[in-house]
């Protein structure tokens, strides 16, 4: 079978989720096709003409039921994935959300459980590479937007 390439890469919206200091991780289901049982942050792909911050809020929704707010962009990531011998270049658009409570109602369908860990946790075992670099971020814009708050009030 040969494999081919596709042309145009998928976009992608993540939610990088943080309530009074802690950050929000998903483990995706064993049923999964792109990385089963791997924790990472709410994600998922933005559909045709959406704007990719409304996707963000809308990902977060869907998979655990929570509300935020966006407060910026910390980060785009690419990765690969592949479909039916089909490599998919894949964009993903990392925000910063602040949620406004921490009730998680994981999507069963996608998510086998929810975590939520401190942001100073940034060694956790349960973060591969590609998600604490998210955290990192988002640890980093969390703070400078919590001093800048507080200096500024």
């Amino acid at each position: 079978m040969t494999r081919r390439k596709q042309q145009e890469p998928d976009v992608f919206a993540g939610a990088a989720t943080v309530h009074d200091g802690l950050f929000l991780l998903l483990r995706r289901s064993a049923r999964e096709s792109f990385l089963p049982n791997v924790w990472g942050i709410p994600a998922g792909q933005v559909k045709q003409g959406e704007d990719p911050r409304a996707a963000c809020v809308r990902e977060l929704i869907e998979e655990t039921g929570l509300r935020g707010r966006i407060l910026g962009q910390i980060d785009d990531s690419t990765f690969v994935s592949e479909r039916n011998g089909i490599e998919f270049k894949n964009v993903q658009l990392n925000y910063l959300v602040q949620a406004k409570e921490c009730e998680v109602k994981l999507n069963q369908a996608s998510h086998s459980d929810a975590r939520w860990i401190s942001l100073d946790d940034v060694d956790n075992e349960l973060l591969d590479s590609f998600t604490r670099r998210i955290m990192i971020l988002a640890r980093q814009y969390y703070k400078d937007a919590r001093t800048y708050r507080l200096t500024h009030n």
